[in-house]
């Protein structure tokens, strides 16, 4: 199940809206266990930053980063995953889209995602995510978050 589901993510897909349903797709899944972070579903350069974030996450602890589900911005979800709807997208440049996604998580609960969508070949890969869990974008979280894991590391 988790192999169809990241065949599915890692597939092209021909809009940024069917980029969105493929990579809210594990979410419907009842056997999804992989984080966001491991899924190929970024661009180059924030798989890189992505990177440096693992290199010095704390082993013993929890950092902002760790303690949640970047995608549906919580920790668990309900059997059939959070409801997506793309509600508006907006051409940032050649190549570049800003698809806002409205999540419906739980009776009641809902988020609001912004997703820099970015055109690599024949598939839309997330460039950054804008939502409450990230202060600033993914992109200004992982730098922070890498800085103080780092610092955390050298005060031990």
């Amino acid at each position: 199940m988790i192999l169809a589901a990241l065949a599915l993510a890692a597939a092209p897909a021909a809009t940024p809206e069917a980029a969105i349903a493929a990579i809210y797709a594990p979410f419907h899944k009842a056997d999804t266990q992989m984080a966001a972070f491991e899924r190929p579903i970024f661009t180059p350069r924030l798989k890189a930053m992505i990177a440096r974030w693992r290199a010095v996450t704390p082993t013993d602890e929890v950092d902002d980063l760790s303690d949640f589900d970047w995608l549906c911005q919580c920790q668990d979800w309900d059997e059939g995953g959070p409801h997506e709807r793309v509600t508006g997208t907006r051409k940032l440049g050649p190549g570049r889209q800003l698809v806002t996604v409205a999540l419906g998580k739980a009776p009641g609960r809902r988020e609001t995602l912004r997703f820099v969508l970015q055109r690599m070949g024949d598939r839309w890969l997330i460039d950054d995510i804008f939502a409450s869990g990230f202060r600033g974008g993914l992109r200004a979280t992982l730098v922070r978050t890498t800085a103080a894991d780092i610092a955390l590391r050298k005060n031990r």
